[in-house]
């Protein structure tokens, strides 16, 4: 409980007659259809992922919407969401329902911008930035018998403690996932991939001193969308060519979705079987997905899921593949595109049974989307990274959205692909390859798609160095993981009432021993970086110690260095 019997400063609760208990840790309210709460001055943290992630999250303006896993949502919620909000006052807010409509510090007038995921930075503003607008100071929280559970603990740590304790995390994954970065053809190739570019995309990643983990072959590896076979013109030895990535030491993966468009193999048996969402006239629905018109399987049904991975597992056993990328799965794809045979009300639950069944056949393969599924033996990755620098999806966000999902409950997870996807007009550069793969390379588990040696050698050769120090790291995160808490961690954490790190957006711990300070700004060769308390020593030279509780100015950080720091004990 909170010693100083500090409480949310609730506004409003409709209605008024709610049947209230204590708990462990504050209050368990019931029977809600609204509750306004006043953000006050502290800093909020939580919530899930966005398009813009921004942190502390009172920096942001959300409009009020359904809280629903999205692909680019329309006031900026993405695809892993958790409704656990909290404050660095030791506050916290959890809702235990499905389905729920929230704002948080909403604009006090006026409609979410129109938005598109490749408008330029400045346009693509959702969530707002709160500091450009008028806003209201308050989390809104809406929907029908509500249940919600109230924390009031000493900081903000202790919250996250809490809430921790009341979900289940799933054990870790086999130690190999982590010794070695994951690599994608998306970024590089798009949907232009073969058997021959891959072999020589592989052959030229070996040759700059990279190793792989995961090799995963992303769309168009088949003729249809949908389809459970390869394009026998584009992969005509496709187990030959998965031997030869495992003789590299890779397991290799495949991208798949949950949608059949019409020239597919299993269009029509999906609909003559019932597998497919369906209209408000029980009619098969044909919904917009990012390539086109398509049936939508309808997770929710297991008869239909159980159809869809026995035909991915028969593919698997074939060519000798380790598991799946599963992409999509949001709700909104089935909120807004027909009705759920077995669910109506909560399509955040669609995610749900997505992931779920999913993980029974495919353990340990790549989603991006999650509700509630902390247990879920899965790798969550972030959404899809625009290439620029900023916290607007770019490579700062990679930092505020991977500390956002640890607190949350998901340690497994990482930020998409080194450089982003290069959509648009969005390009990558060596510069920005270097930074990115500095900052993340800590991290648990790192992704490659845009080759650094297009770069040039200094490029690649950087890059490796990092992708190493990444494998070094390894033994210490494996060990941060059997800690049961966050792998990322804010860097708070390590003192919650240093109002300091309460809002420091640009760095970010390793278990409690090493904090990562990296460059996020094109141009930079230094930076200011906050130490927290404890002793610290610069990672790259034992001479280099530090007494926390400090501001180092102007910290030097030519491009081929990353600022690292291990904590010592006395």
């Amino acid at each position: 409980m909170n010693k100083n019997n500090q409480a949310l400063s609730i506004r409003t609760i409709s209605p008024t007659n709610v049947t209230t208990e204590t708990w462990k840790y504050g209050q368990i309210l019931r029977g809600i259809d609204e509750i306004v709460i006043e953000l006050g001055d502290a800093h909020w943290y939580g919530g899930g992922g966005l398009v813009h992630q921004l942190y502390p999250l009172e920096k942001a303006a959300i409009y009020a919407n359904p809280f629903l896993t999205s692909d680019n949502g329309h006031t900026g919620l993405l695809g892993i969401a958790e409704p656990f909000w909290f404050n660095s006052n030791g506050q916290g807010v959890w809702v235990k329902n499905d389905d729920i409509t929230m704002s948080f510090n909403a604009p006090t007038s006026g409609e979410p911008p129109q938005h598109s995921f490749f408008e330029s930075a400045s346009n693509d503003i959702r969530p707002r930035r709160a500091s450009d607008i008028e806003t209201d100071g308050l989390l809104r929280i809406q929907g029908n018998d509500l249940t919600i559970y109230l924390f009031e603990c000493d900081n903000a740590r202790a919250v996250v403690e809490a809430y921790w304790e009341q979900i289940t995390i799933s054990p870790p994954p086999p130690a190999w996932l982590l010794e070695s970065p994951l690599w994608t053809t998306w970024a590089h190739f798009k949907n232009n991939i073969n058997e021959d570019n891959i072999q020589e995309y592989v052959a030229r990643l070996l040759e700059h001193g990279f190793q792989m983990s995961i090799f995963g072959i992303d769309a168009k590896w088949q003729e249809q969308f949908g389809d459970t076979h390869f394009d026998p013109v584009r992969f005509p030895n496709p187990r030959g060519l998965i031997e030869k990535l495992n003789q590299y030491g890779a397991k290799v993966t495949l991208w798949c979705i949950p949608f059949f468009m019409p020239e597919s193999e299993h269009f029509q048996e999906a609909i003559a079987q019932g597998f497919v969402l369906c209209d408000q006239d029980q009619q098969p629905f044909i919904g917009q997905w990012w390539e086109g018109k398509a049936a939508f399987l309808d997770v929710t049904n297991p008869k239909a899921m159980a159809w869809h991975l026995s035909n991915l597992k028969r593919l698997a056993d074939e060519v000798g593949l380790h598991g799946y990328k599963f992409d999509a799965g949001e709700g909104m794809f089935f909120a807004n595109s027909g009705t759920c045979r077995f669910m109506q009300d909560a399509p955040n639950l669609a995610t749900k049974r997505y992931i779920e069944q999913a993980a029974t056949v495919f353990p340990w393969s790549d989603v991006r989307t999650a509700w509630r599924t902390q247990a879920i033996p899965m790798l969550y990755r972030q959404w899809d990274k625009s290439s620029r620098w900023g916290f607007d999806n770019g490579l700062a966000s990679c930092i505020t959205q991977a500390i956002t999902l640890n607190l949350l409950g998901y340690p497994y997870s990482f930020s998409d692909m080194i450089g982003g996807n290069q959509y648009g007009d969005d390009r990558a550069d060596g510069e920005l390859m270097i930074r990115w793969t500095q900052a993340v390379s800590p991290m648990p588990f790192i992704q490659f798609s845009i080759a650094p040696w297009d770069y040039g050698t200094e490029v690649a050769k950087i890059c490796a160095r990092y992708a190493q120090l990444h494998q070094h790291i390894a033994p210490y995160t494996l060990k941060v993981i059997q800690q049961n808490a966050p792998i990322i961690r804010p860097i708070w954490w390590l003192d919650p009432t240093d109002t300091i790190a309460q809002a420091i957006d640009d760095e970010y711990l390793v278990g409690d021993e090493l904090l990562v300070a990296p460059i996020i700004e094109k141009g930079a060769v230094a930076r200011n970086i906050y130490l927290p308390k404890g002793k610290w020593r610069n990672y790259w030279n034992e001479s280099e110690i530090y007494q926390g509780k400090c501001w180092l100015e102007a910290y030097p950080a030519p491009l081929d260095v990353l600022p690292l720091f291990i904590r010592l004990h006395d």
